[in-house]
């Protein structure tokens, strides 16, 4: 036996599925934790805005309770006092001239004095990068003081510790996601193992039937119901194969016993006729009968060819519409001198077309009406008959004779197979008659029936009315 294997095409699907429980695990790891840092991200920008707006509010107040810009230029450490518990934060006021009232900046000579002009929301937070300082959050305000003049208020709040922090919980992320995604591929992958127990068990149950035990099933009880199916398919091939089986061996015993019996006959007649001198009629008749034998064992192999033909689908039909009628009538012309000698008769009814292969046709017509002629009662008559349904173009060949037993009804189609146990008649036919009818009307996706009443029997042979699907064999 040839298995055939394909590197390109083969696979694990063990490592397939410890690979897809890995990366869905590192998918949802991945979004989970891109979830969680912008959240996080998200809020703490939210509390940098939240400590800027109410730094705002309380450096507009102080603004005003200075009164005007030379008390607020004067006292600048009430300004710087506020912002020691805050570090990060930077505070810049201008008058209208934009020069400056007070400066909180962490390096002597920085300035927020960029922020004043340009334009931005009032008294809303924003993300800025004010010079020397970097990405920050920024709000901006005016005051008009109570002596009259214009101050405005700059406030910042550098965002360097935030992203530290981010950045520390995304390499956090990032390590999570892959530990995650291998913890979870290693237990996918024990899981999957675990899991693929019942699909080896299969396959070792499967390796263990020969040909001497294709009596055995595949035993899938307690196992998974998605296998179950697979298993009962396997089940109902083994009973094909175990029936095609049978039917080889028998149809291999039955073939070794008709080619033995004619191979026989030769043998020994021959001996027999060798062990001493003979007349040349002694000899012609051997040869004769010599002959007679090689005829009948060049006709089993012309049909065990034909049915190997049949099986392999090697056979092209050319189905044609022919005229069943005439055909009929040809063939009980053919006939006539055959049921003359069995003292039948022979009657042909009915006109119909019918789509099928010429020589297949009358060879099917043939055996049936070969086999009805070894089996009509003497002074009876066989009936030819063809007629149309809407599906069927149906062609029938009945005779009256002894009946066939119900229970060989089935089986009478079989390769080798005769009703008589004790194969009398063996040296005029080798039971492949019907097994090559069975066959032919297979080809033309029709069916074969027959009917046995004890008076008459009749075979009846079913061709597709329209030729459905014979041309495409």
């Amino acid at each position: 036996m040839t298995v055939r294997t394909d590197a390109r095409a083969s696979y694990s699907l063990l490592r397939r599925l410890t690979l897809a429980f890995a990366l869905a695990a590192g998918l949802v790891f991945a979004l989970t934790g891109a979830y969680l840092y912008r959240s996080l991200s998200a809020e703490l920008q939210r509390r940098d805005d939240i400590e800027i707006s109410g730094k705002l509010s309380q450096f507009l107040q102080l603004v005003r309770l200075s009164g005007s810009t030379s008390v607020v230029r004067a006292n600048p450490a009430g300004f710087h006092e506020v912002l020691l518990s805050h570090p990060g934060v930077y505070l810049g006021i201008y008058d209208g001239q934009n020069e400056p009232l007070v400066e909180h900046t962490d390096k002597p000579g920085r300035t927020l004095k960029g922020l004043v002009t340009e334009t931005h929301p009032i008294g809303k937070p924003y993300a800025c990068s004010p010079e020397g300082i970097g990405l920050s959050r920024c709000i901006v305000a005016d005051e008009r003081l109570p002596s009259g003049e214009l101050v405005h208020v700059s406030l910042v709040r550098t965002a360097a510790d935030r992203q530290s922090l981010l950045e520390s919980y995304r390499v956090d992320i990032w390590f999570a996601v892959a530990v995650g995604a291998i913890l979870v591929g290693a237990l996918g992958y024990a899981v999957a193992r675990r899991g693929l127990c019942p699909v080896k068990s299969i396959g070792r149950q499967t390796s263990t039937i020969e040909a001497h035990n294709l009596n055995e099933r595949l035993d899938i009880r307690g196992g998974p119901v998605e296998l179950r199916e697979l298993a009962v398919s396997v089940n109902r091939m083994l009973d094909r194969l175990e029936r095609a089986f049978v039917r080889l061996s028998q149809f291999s015993s039955d073939l070794a016993h008709d080619m033995r019996t004619p191979l026989a006959n030769i043998i020994s007649s021959s001996q027999i006729t060798l062990s001493r001198a003979r007349t040349a009629d002694e000899y012609e008749a051997l040869i004769d009968s010599n002959i007679e034998e090689c005829e009948r064992l060049q006709r089993m192999i012309e049909n065990m060819l034909f049915l190997a033909r049949t099986d392999n689908a090697q056979l092209h039909l050319k189905a044609v519409e022919l005229d069943a009628g005439n055909e009929l009538r040809r063939l009980a012309s053919y006939f006539q001198g055959l049921a003359e000698d069995a003292g039948v008769h022979i009657d042909v009814k009915g006109n119909a077309p019918v789509f099928a292969d010429a020589t297949l046709f009358r060879r099917a017509v043939s055996n049936l009406t070969s086999n009805a002629l070894d089996h009509a009662r003497p002074g009876s008559t066989i009936e030819l008959a063809v007629s149309a349904t809407q599906k069927y173009s149906v062609v029938s060949v009945t005779n009256q004779g002894p009946a066939i037993p119900v229970e060989q009804l089935d089986k009478i189609f079989e390769r080798f197979y005769r009703a008589d146990a004790s194969r009398h008649g063996a040296a005029k036919n080798a039971g492949l008659g019907l097994a090559i009818v069975k066959s032919i009307m297979e080809l033309h996706h029709g069916k074969v029936d027959v009917v046995s009443d004890g008076v008459r029997t009749t075979f009846t042979l079913y061709f597709p009315s329209d030729g459905a699907g014979q041309n495409a064999r």
